[in-house]
């Protein structure tokens, strides 16, 4: 026995490690293909052997050639083989290597049910932890079923270690069997106030997930959720929270009227700007949907907006751009709250970012008024000059257009001001939206009325025709009652 156990140690010391494979590949960059050829057909001999050692030594090289690109479902056998060995090291060599090649219709997946119920059973909790680990990444329905119940009792384990994997996977295993979820809620449920911080965190993970699907079944949770959210210091935490109240927010807004002043409080004190934009985000969600409204609702409008206005001055271009999301969404709501901010969003004009630029000209859009329309008109088309990008500067006529011709010409005073304004984009070269141009210069020119004269006289001048296609150049307002009345 000692003399075989001897020799296979000895046909080790010749065999490939992964360092000399890796370091022949690199020596081998002319003729790579032959090499990993001739290297695989070694790896078949080793694994034609009986030594676990050196099986496990083949998978793992296996497991780096996969990462190439090279099919190794051929050995799907031998893995499981290294996945069954009594060493803890060759053990998560084989669970390794089954989670990046096995997926649902391997053929072998059924050989696999004992052996993992096994393995979470074991004594050493760091195998049943590598079980669990790489049985997430080939669950399958049939997996999913027979081991629910083995995956269930580990959830009540007295080891934090177990009981925050064994509730993560449940998640794989809802999916997969969704008839294991009315069986493993209640205790899923108690994990939401687990003593270990990990393990807490992870059951709300769980559930936000599976609540983001149907947010209704969960709603019974909400005063659990709303101690979490109260009392925990874990910014993940309590981002996941706050996006599942924003979920749960239209299904029962007297939750929204309690939550107003945790969230203000959050906004007020966390330093941490993602969990800063989650609670700007689900009190705008909440506002929303309270139709009664808040007396001090004005507020809190105010107070996220002078938070996103800090977003939006961050040198981080993400940060940047989340808070022009967010300031999108209260301008729908609380236009008169964001329109103070137009010049920070003409600045954005200037960022070298082109999708902070659109998302600005988004905002800019709902921010016009009759009092600043020419304004933001005119900082446009100067941005527009300067601009480089055909796309960009596409984009930029589209939106000035949009932004005079919005709801019937409602923020255009001047009308000779605006073709005008045509005119100058007519000499903008390179452009697609000659069309639109010629349109809006055609619809100005038929549907605004003449200048009204001031007496019969005045038309006797004119040859008798009082509504000569003219620029209008009163008020917008009698404007559209002669347009009206033109049908």
């Amino acid at each position: 026995m000692a003399l075989k156990k001897a020799k296979a140690n000895l046909e080790r010391i010749f065999d490939k490690n992964l360092h000399d494979l890796v370091r022949g590949i690199r020596n081998h960059k002319d003729n790579e293909a032959k090499y990993i050829a001739e290297c695989i057909d070694e790896i078949k001999q080793e694994l034609k052997q009986e030594n676990i050692s050196v099986k496990a030594n083949a998978v793992n090289e296996l497991a780096y050639l996969q990462m190439l690109g090279y099919d190794i479902s051929w050995a799907a056998f031998n893995v499981i083989e290294v996945m069954s060995s009594t060493k803890y090291t060759h053990k998560r060599l084989g669970y390794y290597t089954a989670s990046q090649c096995f997926h649902d219709d391997t053929d072998v997946l059924m050989l696999t049910t004992n052996l993992i119920r096994k393995d979470l059973s074991a004594q050493n909790m760091y195998d049943a932890g590598v079980a669990l680990s790489g049985l997430a990444c080939f669950m399958n329905a049939d997996l999913a079923r027979d081991l629910a119940n083995d995956i269930m009792t580990l959830m009540t384990s007295t080891k934090p270690y177990l009981r925050k994997k064994s509730v993560l996977i449940m998640y794989k295993v809802f999916l997969k069997f969704p008839d294991a979820l009315r069986p493993a809620f209640s205790r899923l449920k108690e994990k939401l106030e687990d003593p270990d911080p990990g393990v807490q965190s992870a059951a709300v993970n769980v559930i936000c997930e599976l609540a983001r699907k149907n947010p209704q079944n969960y709603l019974s949770l909400a005063p659990i959720f709303f101690k979490l959210m109260t009392s925990s210091s874990n910014n993940w935490v309590l981002i996941k929270i706050i996006k599942l109240f924003s979920a749960l927010t239209p299904l029962e807004p007297r939750l929204g009227k309690k939550l107003i002043e945790p969230l203000t409080n959050l906004i007020h004190s966390t330093s941490a700007m993602s969990l800063l934009y989650e609670c700007i985000n689900t009190v705008i969600a909440v506002l929303v949907s309270i139709s009664s409204g808040l007396p001090s609702h004005n507020a809190s409008i105010q107070l996220c907006v002078q938070k996103l206005r800090i977003l939006i001055e961050d040198s981080d271009q993400n940060l940047k751009y989340l808070g022009l999301l967010a300031m999108g969404r209260i301008l729908k709501t609380h236009p008169k709250s964001v329109q103070t901010h137009k010049d920070l969003v003409l600045q954005c004009l200037d960022d070298k970012d082109e999708s902070i630029r659109l998302r600005a000209l988004d905002l800019l859009y709902g921010m016009v008024s009759k009092k600043n329309l020419m304004e933001i008109v005119k900082k446009l088309m100067i941005h527009m000059d300067k601009s480089e990008g055909s796309h960009y500067r596409d984009e930029l006529l589209s939106k000035i257009i949009d932004i005079c011709s919005q709801n019937n010409y409602q923020f255009v005073t001047n009308f000779e001001w605006y073709v005008t304004v045509l005119v100058e984009l007519t000499r903008m070269e390179g452009t697609k939206h000659g069309r639109m141009i010629a349109a809006q210069m055609l619809d100005v020119a038929i549907r605004v009325p003449a200048r009204e004269s001031d007496g019969d006289d005045d038309d006797a001048e004119k040859g008798g025709n009082g509504e000569q296609p003219l620029l209008h150049q009163r008020s917008h307002e009698s404007g559209i009652q002669r347009w009206h009345l033109r049908g």
